[in-house]
């Protein structure tokens, strides 16, 4: 067994129960309460524990990066990044609730190498670095053989969000595990949550909306474990996506399968087929036939694919269930341009702002199909409930800005180029 990294987790480990050990002194006692948001709160000892474990990582590995929760690490560049949630599960922390805990990981060159949480009310230690396994209090551990999902015991968490959305808001997900799943269990802390995957203690958890401070440790664990990480797509981004499922492995693929929606159909009440004018041309969802064509007409946009391509994007795409292909078909039924929308999952244009539609895509030759196409992501959008389109800056040519302004789209700098909201 390598000996790589085995400092770094002796040190982990040690910072881990030092925190926990101030934190846990002061349990119990009235918290002066602050909010991030409307409902995240934070507390003093958020920040005391956050300060303690900056600061013993500044003096032993100077040079190294950190990336803390509440912002008291920094950031230089190096490829060494420490991720720190200095107390995960706040409320629970400040409404007496005894799960919580403090969780902090080791990132080198963009790969995780180690993983450490700490319940200090159990004195329990999950611990791990690449390639060494993972143990509890020091026992090596593994993930379970569970292969049956009405025998599994499942956690998950729910998220800040208010927008009524069952599939953001985990409220979907939720509904459908309950009644495939032994049992669900939602305790308040992600990083112990996802760790008790990890030593066999659960067989799968998922999540969405989860920072990276919230997962880098339990996941990396997780991995040491014999389990298997992915975002809801089954793709290896779940970080970037802020959306993780954690599972023994056995039961991965069933529960991709219950956290993706059933059926999105194009979106809530919007028809499978729109009329349009020009050409009688007609707007409808894609078909795998229709990807040679759409390859086509990407290549003569300036964007080269293939028909597999095209459709194995579309696969993800019908995975995730948050978004929907469509299609313009002219009246001899040979496809004159495509269009997907999607809501906005991982894709961050300003922490403050209200962007819940996306159009990641226009590959409309005529301006009148564009604009029938943008038509129709729009009903899809609004009938989600969304409230504003963009559209990215490395689908959009110059030539385009005018006609998309005419449709009201306003240009924007950063990520995007051109931005609508919606009525």
């Amino acid at each position: 067994m390598s000996a790589g990294y085995a400092p770094e987790l002796e040190f982990a480990a040690a910072l881990a129960r030092e925190a926990g050990a101030l934190l846990k002194s002061r349990f119990g006692e009235a918290q002066e309460i602050d909010f991030k948001g409307r409902i995240n709160p934070v507390t003093r000892m958020d920040h005391e524990s956050e300060r303690l474990i900056v600061g013993r990582i500044a003096d032993r590995f100077r040079g190294d990066d950190v990336l803390a929760e509440e912002g008291h690490g920094g950031a230089s560049g190096s490829d060494r990044v420490w991720i720190v949630d200095p107390l995960d599960g706040t409320v629970n922390y400040a409404h007496e609730y005894p799960v919580w805990s403090v969780s902090i990981a080791l990132q080198v060159a963009g790969r995780l190498e180690v993983g450490v949480v700490y319940n200090p009310l159990l004195d329990e230690l999950y611990a791990g670095r690449r390639g060494g396994g993972v143990t509890l209090n020091g026992v090596s551990r593994r993930v379970t053989a569970c292969d049956s999902m009405e025998r599994a015991l499942l956690a998950t968490g729910f998220s800040y969000d208010l927008s009524g959305d069952g599939e953001r808001n985990n409220l979907g997900p939720f509904g459908r595990f309950i009644l495939k799943a032994q049992a669900v269990r939602r305790a308040g802390s992600a990083a112990l949550a996802i760790s008790k995957v990890a030593v066999g203690r659960t067989d799968g958890f998922w999540e969405r909306n989860l920072q990276p401070w919230d997962m880098a440790a339990a996941a990396l664990l997780v991995e040491e474990g014999g389990g298997r990480l992915s975002d809801y797509a089954g793709g290896d981004g779940w970080m970037a996506a802020k959306q993780l499922v954690a599972s023994n492995g056995s039961l991965h693929e069933e529960m991709l399968s219950v956290v993706r929606p059933p059926a999105h159909g194009g979106g809530r009440g919007v028809p499978r087929s729109v009329r349009v004018k020009r050409g009688e041309a007609r707007c409808r969802e894609m078909r795998e036939e229709d990807a040679t064509r759409v390859a086509e007409l990407a290549g003569e946009l300036g964007y080269p694919s293939t028909a597999e391509q095209i459709l194995a994007r579309k696969a993800v795409l019908d995975r995730q269930g948050m978004s929907v292909v469509y299609v313009a078909e002219a009246a001899d039924r040979s496809v004159v341009g495509w269009i997907i929308v999607s809501e906005i999952c991982s894709m961050e244009l300003d922490p403050h702002a209200e962007v819940k539609g996306l159009v990641v895509a226009d590959g409309a030759r005529s301006g009148g199909v564009g604009a029938k196409l943008m038509e129709v992501g729009e009903s899809w959008a609004k009938a989600r409930g969304l409230t504003e389109m963009v559209l990215r800056s490395n689908v959009i040519r110059e030539r385009a800005h005018a006609f998309y302004g005419k449709l009201g789209y306003e240009e924007q700098k950063r990520q995007v180029k051109l931005r609508r909201r919606l009525a």
